[in-house]
């Protein structure tokens, strides 16, 4: 009952998030999301009190997917420079299959109805990064990678993708998406990689 009741939960977030895409979040209404997941009011309301609930559920479930992902990518790379790879492919990839979700949190993060959630997003963050930092740890250890503090290597690493990104939901993205992950993770490499004494 709890997985069908988790199932539902997930189709009406998806039905919630194509709405927002089509018409806009202030144009949406409740009953828009009730036609699209085909959920009776009642069971929408059930699990969702309100549009803006709905709608930080939405951005929670989006950052929830994208960094399980990436970090289930990066756990199965052993060597430094396919690990860093891992990441930028993983991230440039979920923009690619996920370009309403990606709009979404990168054109809501400072929304009013994200602050019921802004506990769990937190939680999820520092999860993220501690996972990550422990990752990167071991590469720093073995002497592979150049120990810099955790928010410049993230920002050396994701910073280009997000800007890329950018340009890739907005069309005006040159690079095919391959190249762009074989030289961002070349340059994040050449920037993160320790220097060995010739």
């Amino acid at each position: 009952m709890h997985a069908q009741s988790g199932f539902r939960q997930k189709e009406i977030i998806k039905a919630a998030l194509d709405c927002f895409t089509e018409m806009g979040f202030n144009e949406t209404t409740m009953a828009d999301i009730c036609l699209r997941s085909k959920a009776s009011n009642g069971s929408v309301y059930h699990h969702f009190k309100s549009k803006e609930q709905l709608a930080s559920a939405v951005y929670l479930e989006g950052i929830r997917e994208y960094q399980t992902g990436l970090l289930g990518d990066l756990d199965k790379e052993h060597y430094a420079t396919r690990g860093i790879t891992a990441m930028i492919r993983y991230h440039l990839n979920w923009v690619a299959r996920n370009p309403e979700w990606s709009r979404f949190l990168f054109q809501r993060r400072h929304e009013s109805f994200l602050a019921v959630t802004e506990e769990a997003i937190n939680a999820l963050n520092k999860d993220f990064a501690r996972r990550i930092e422990n990752w990167f740890a071991r590469h720093i250890k073995a002497g592979s990678i150049r120990k810099i503090p955790l928010d410049i290597m993230i920002a050396v690493i994701l910073g280009p993708c997000q800007e890329y990104a950018r340009l890739y939901l907005s069309g005006k993205a040159h690079t095919r998406m391959d190249e762009a992950v074989r030289e961002i993770s070349r340059a994040a490499w050449a920037a993160l990689a320790r220097k060995r004494n010739i």
